[in-house]
């Protein structure tokens, strides 16, 4: 009951916010006795409609279905401006620095087309505001901080289990058209020369860059990579992960091949790790996350007025 209370009053908060800011806006749904305006249903409708793949609809899709979706992201707006208000949250200096930076790009790329479909850059910092607050949400529900030796374990824990470091030379067989550009001989002198690089390399990035050079190659900066990254081929992650730390091998694909020197994610230090953090934890618990706003979002009812 309490929680009830605490979210109804959150809603009444949002609706008094918006009731302020939106003057005589026609009301395009009502969702929990909250009014969504006219711009910000277009703005996700625009949204939708743009990229439908990425809402789960088809490329032609329906527009019921792009009005369910829009819905949709419209209650999610309305979530995460009442569950801020819930934990009593704030936004940092730096977070609304970057809320103005990010309005104003958008505005200057866009402008013709918000004023198109009739999306003020007033709306541009509602939908913007809210999406910086479940950042802001997310770390206070998840991140314990570093003092946490507990968490800081099992964060460290995943970090080693599910990304790997690595350099490496990689020649592709073929064009950019996908034409052969090398013969059966020319791919067997590639590989030749990747398996010399991974047998003469040693155990340092120094001697893996040295003799790359010395074969006429550029070992590329150290790349970390995540389980299931795109634009690695099938395979890629798993072989570099079984592999022995400062060691050299060559990995060979059906357009090219790779002399791969792995790195320790651990010897590459602190500095390393705390530029992923932030990252790591949103990885770790992005389900429990979402599971727990879609809950929350299950509450809301939606009356439909203009859409």
């Amino acid at each position: 009951m309490k929680r009830t209370a605490a979210l109804i009053s959150a809603l009444m908060i949002i609706l008094s916010l918006c009731s302020c800011t939106l003057k005589k806006e026609k009301t395009a749904l009502v969702i929990s006795g909250t009014d969504i305006g006219e711009e910000i249903y277009d703005y996700y409708y625009d949204l939708v409609e743009g990229r439908p793949s990425d809402y789960g609809l088809s490329d032609s899709p329906k527009e019921r279905d792009i009005k369910e979706a829009a819905v949709g992201l419209c209650k999610r707006y309305i979530a995460l401006n009442s569950s801020f208000v819930i934990h009593k949250l704030s936004l940092s200096a730096s977070d609304k620095v970057d809320i103005s930076d990010k309005v104003n790009d958008h505005w200057i790329r866009f402008a013709n087309h918000y004023n198109k479909i009739g999306v003020s850059k007033q709306t541009l910092y509602k939908i913007f505001t809210s999406e910086a607050y479940e950042d802001v949400i997310f770390s206070a529900m998840y991140d314990k901080g570093v003092n946490d030796s507990a968490q800081e374990k099992k964060i460290k824990q995943y970090f080693y289990s599910e990304y790997v470091a690595f350099r490496s030379v990689c020649v592709y067989f073929t064009g950019t058209g996908g034409s052969s550009e090398m013969t059966e001989a020319q791919k067997r002198a590639v590989i030749d020369s990747m398996n010399d690089i991974a047998r003469e390399a040693g155990e340092t990035a120094e001697s893996f860059i040295s003799v790359s050079a010395g074969k006429g190659y550029t070992a590329s900066d150290t790349v970390v990579i995540k389980r299931g990254s795109d634009g690695y081929p099938n395979g890629f992650f798993d072989s570099i992960y079984d592999q022995t730390d400062n060691s050299v091998k060559t990995i060979a694909y059906g357009d090219c091949v790779f002399a791969v020197r792995k790195e320790n994610l651990e010897a590459l230090g602190e500095g390393l790790y705390a530029g992923y953090r932030s990252a790591l934890i949103k990885d770790m618990y992005a389900e429990e996350w979402q599971s727990t706003l879609d809950k929350y979002i299950e509450t809301f009812t939606v009356d439909e007025k203009n859409i």
